[in-house]
């Protein structure tokens, strides 16, 4: 019989029954249709959609440090004029087209040869020479002001570039539900669900220069990739390095909720709601306090998966799987940055410098 109220380590308690919540946040029928924004709803073109995130504002930044690079190495009696726009959006376009090839792990020189297993449009387009003089020279920053900026910025090589990237993002399109995580060791990711769109993202590096050591990373940094749309009832899935009962509160006052897996390390996890050999495969608990409700399913003997929800608040479960709903849900949400990692991988061209 279970029993009425559980408590936890921490002292919160949880009640077996459902609240009656007044909470809008249960509810997504406010929340403004995903999709593209009024600034890109009327691209035309492929360009013009590659225009709006790497914008001319980003890529003139690019020339002018590239050819400050460019000015600084390239010697030679014959050298030749300085890189131009028309060889910088080619240059990157062929960058583009080796990747969407999947060319990443082919030796250049490849690339160029006369050869009908080759695309005829990398030798169309530029000579090899020319390819590899822009590549020595690419830059996203002053070079002569780099070690002053690194000594409070471990990102400076790339952070001005990449911030004017990050809003171009988030001006372009508009998401549905979320889910953050962490892609690969260096960036953190903020991916629409249905569309697999990277709303918004930034990257991990670790402890700043003279920066004390971080608290509550995991909740910090979900409330930074959420900034832009404090206050639009969206819900945010996640897995358990971020999920935590703070976090969840937070997030509702700024009028957004949360789903994830818990650790069940944490401390507002009554006992009962462990893993133990005497439940019962495919039985769960239920726990609810204010918003918040928490469940643990058994999926196999002693084993049991943990989640929180400010989204969900009652005990329905799938009928077919006998899943609980907050479960199915958060099944239907989770994949979105492994998504968005595997196609990373498929199309990168990091190889070719």
């Amino acid at each position: 019989m279970p029993k009425s109220l559980y408590a936890s380590k921490s002292g919160m308690t949880w009640s077996s029954m459902p609240h009656h919540s007044n909470n809008t946040n249960c509810s997504n029928d406010t929340i403004e249709k995903a999709g593209l924004t009024e600034i890109t709803e009327h691209v035309s073109s492929i360009e013009d959609a590659f225009i709006y995130f790497m914008s001319e504002k980003i890529l003139q930044k690019i020339l002018i440090y590239s050819n400050m690079e460019y000015t600084r190495n390239i010697n030679s009696n014959e050298k030749p004029a300085e890189i131009t726009m028309i060889e910088l959006k080619a240059f990157t376009g062929l960058l583009l087209l080796a990747g969407l090839l999947g060319k990443s792990k082919t030796n250049l020189k490849c690339l160029w040869r006369r050869s009908p297993l080759e695309s005829p449009i990398f030798k169309a387009v530029m000579s090899r020479s020319r390819f590899e003089e822009i590549m020595s020279c690419l830059r996203f920053d002053d070079k002569t002001t780099r070690e002053e900026r690194k000594r409070t910025d471990k990102y400076a090589a790339i952070r001005e570039i990449w911030s004017d990237f990050q809003n171009n993002l988030t001006m372009c399109y508009t998401p549905g539900a979320y889910k953050p995580d962490k892609y690969g060791l260096k960036f953190w990711l903020c991916v629409d669900v249905e569309s697999y769109y990277v709303f918004n993202a930034f990257p991990y590096i670790g402890r700043q220069p003279d920066q004390q050591r971080q608290q509550h990373i995991g909740a910090n940094v979900v409330l930074e990739l959420l900034k832009p749309v404090y206050g639009s009832n969206r819900n945010v899935t996640m897995d358990n390095f971020f999920t935590s009962v703070p976090l969840a509160k937070e997030l509702q006052k700024k009028n957004l909720t949360l789903t994830g897996t818990l650790r069940k390390n944490k401390p507002e996890i009554p006992i009962e709601f462990q893993s133990n050999k005497n439940r019962e495969v495919g039985s769960s608990l239920f726990g609810f306090q204010d918003d918040l409700t928490f469940v643990s399913f058994v999926p196999k003997p002693n084993k049991a998966v943990l989640l929180l929800s400010s989204k969900h608040h009652d005990t329905r479960v799938d009928a077919k799987t006998g899943k609980p709903m907050i479960i199915m849900d958060y099944n239907k949400t989770k994949g979105a940055v492994d998504t968005v990692d595997q196609m990373c991988h498929k199309y990168t061209v990091k190889k070719l410098f």
